[in-house]
């Protein structure tokens, strides 16, 4: 068993019978766990300047990993992705970014005055959806711009699909680059033979983790995992300093340790049930003329604990409708033509006979096979009129979508879930960018930065 340093110091502290004349103010009392919600008192070390039991957590959760070192993060994936690139490029670099990143990269180009360098991945047919980034598409923008310092890449993507990590990895690294991998889907895979190698498996200089999407972590709770000197580690901890909280939670800190413990404990058993289930599913919804598509692939290439579906008649809010009132199932992700589940540490095979027997329940014939636009934004449409650092600070007005075209973006314009932008402040808006957020909009799905079908533009 996989002891939790963490866990047992907070455990001990818990059990004393003292007077608490420190932070927090509800002094231990109020709930189950306020016993075990402390501050930064003698004995419970410093997550800043770890010393002591949070710097033995962190060896820990590294070894887990097969990292060489590791950190807490309290601020999600955003703040290990923030600390990264501005540790890596900053201030004023260049960052290789495909178009698929999650919205806390864009943000670091915005802190860290960085330039990026955007490249395409390649889209799935069906259901459309950003399927991975070649090592070839990573060679040309490294030949076109070799002042990039080193990359960021999403692998597994939101949807499951990974990259070849180490083709890409030994690509940047025989130009002196560095790979930092956003794995915030992939908490699990260290521990899972049955899906994609991890990122440290595979040579990413660093690679960010949330604990909490797939293992059992409190929400907000992540890992950063460094794995080599390429990012200097002391500018990592001067920018995590910064970004995160000065009095981060003992709670949400215990809770990552105990997620990555079990996870490396029970990860095996209960992702070789999940990937099982997905494999007798596949079968069931791929004839061609149904309603519903499961999405597969290769072990190798695909996390099955990511189950996607297809809609082919674009039905998707309809059925989710159905099936929450039904059944009570939420899905992560609803759009007309796609519903996406996720499975986790906490899921279980009668949850799984469940939802498959839900799926079919709502499955039936159709001939109608709609073609969504998101493959036809391509990395162009990030074209940068004004730098982003530059852009979020001018003045704005209001602007209607049908009347935005050819007019600069004020701020970013981000389909959610996933969060990947569809635009940044400074981008002079192309009509066919205009024209999927307008469609996102008609279709009532929820986009930050768009409100009463109205967006900011830069006077």
């Amino acid at each position: 068993m996989i002891r939790t340093p963490l866990g047992d110091r907070l455990r001990e502290i818990a059990e004393k019978d003292r007077l608490r004349l420190h932070m927090p103010g509800h002094k231990g009392r109020g709930g189950v766990l306020m016993p075990y919600d402390i501050t930064e008192i003698p004995g419970a070390d410093n997550l800043h300047d770890p010393q002591d039991v949070i710097a033995e957590s962190q060896q820990m959760i590294a070894a887990c990993y097969g990292a060489k070192a590791s950190r807490l993060l309290v601020g999600g994936t955003t703040a290990g992705i923030l600390a990264v690139l501005l540790a890596g490029a900053g201030p004023e670099g260049r960052v290789l970014i495909p178009t698929n990143a999650h919205r806390s990269v864009f943000a670091a180009l915005h802190i860290g005055r960085l330039t990026g360098h955007f490249i395409d991945p390649v889209f799935e047919t069906f259901p459309r959806f950003p399927k991975v980034v070649t090592v070839e598409t990573v060679e040309k923008a490294l030949d076109q711009d070799p002042d990039i310092q080193g990359m960021i890449l999403t692998s597994p993507t939101y949807y499951g699909t990974a990259s070849d990590v180490a083709a890409i990895a030994a690509a940047l690294h025989r130009r002196g680059k560095w790979l930092a991998v956003d794995e915030a889907h992939g908490a699990h895979l260290a521990f899972w033979h049955g899906g994609p190698p991890s990122a440290v498996a595979c040579g990413a200089d660093a690679a960010v983790s949330s604990t909490h999407k797939i293992l059992g972590a409190p929400t907000m709770g992540s890992v950063l995992l460094m794995n080599s000197a390429r990012i200097d580690i002391e500018k990592v901890d001067d920018w995590l300093s910064q970004i995160e909280s000065s009095s981060p939670s003992y709670l949400l800190m215990a809770g990552i340790e105990k997620a990555v413990a079990e996870g490396a404990e029970q990860s095996e058993g209960v992702f070789e049930t999940v990937g099982a289930a997905h494999d007798r599913a596949v079968p069931l919804f791929s004839h061609p003329e149904h309603r519903l598509f499961l999405y597969g692939g290769p072990p190798e290439t695909y996390d099955r604990s990511k189950w996607l579906f297809g809609v082919r008649d674009g039905s998707g809010l309809e059925l989710a409708k159905t099936l929450r009132e039904r059944f009570g199932l939420y899905f992560e992700i609803e759009t007309p033509d796609t519903l996406l589940a996720m499975t986790g540490i906490g899921t279980m095979a009668a949850d799984l006979d469940a939802f498959i027997a839900a799926m079919q329940s709502v499955d039936g014939e159709t001939n109608v096979q709609p073609a969504s636009a998101l493959a036809d934004l391509p990395a162009g449409r990030f074209n940068q009129t004004l730098p982003f650092w530059q852009a979020v600070d001018q003045p704005r007005t209001p602007c209607p979508l049908a009347k935005a075209a050819g007019r600069i973006a004020g701020q970013m314009l981000i389909p959610y879930p996933p969060g990947v932008p569809l635009a940044l402040p400074g981008d002079r808006l192309t009509p066919e960018t205009v024209g999927m957020l307008a469609e996102m909009d008609a279709q009532g799905l929820e986009i930050m930065g768009v409100e009463d079908g109205r967006i900011q533009i830069i006077k």
